[in-house]
């Protein structure tokens, strides 16, 4: 897979239908064993690797969240040799037909060992009432 269809594949893990659950096997071959995550949100900083990441999204679910889609607005890619960096815009639905409930941007570090790109670090960030998503990259 080249960065954009790790990226792809990323979203494609994180969302899940109805009574559904996310992707974790296409998550695992995502991202890196030791992977940072890190959400930032007015409440402070939340750190995860990608097991943790897991835990707290299960238990999200367990507690009634039932549906949940990533759907990206935009991707901005740099690329040097074996290292990537990519910035990327979303908006999280309800489900994949359903309305917006919020916008983020992801900043998403990316790494290539023997031709296979990984992602070893992700951080993200909702947008709020004084910070707003571009609409198009900056």
């Amino acid at each position: 897979m080249n960065v954009d269809a790790v990226v792809d594949a990323m979203y494609a893990s994180m969302s899940f239908e109805q009574d559904g659950r996310p992707d974790w096997r296409l998550q695992t071959m995502v991202f890196a064993d030791n992977a940072r995550l890190v959400r930032v949100n007015d409440d402070g900083i939340f750190e995860f690797d990608p097991k943790t990441f897991r835990q707290n999204l299960e238990s999200m679910i367990d507690s009634g969240l039932r549906s949940f889609w990533e759907h990206e607005l935009w991707r901005q890619t740099f690329e040097f040799g074996d290292i990537a960096h990519v910035l990327s815009a979303y908006e999280m639905r309800t489900s994949r037909e359903g309305d917006a409930i919020a916008r983020a941007v992801k900043s998403i570090q990316l790494y290539r060992n023997q031709g296979t790109w990984r992602i070893s670090a992700m951080l993200w960030r909702r947008e709020n009432q004084h910070l707003v998503v571009p609409d198009t990259p900056p």
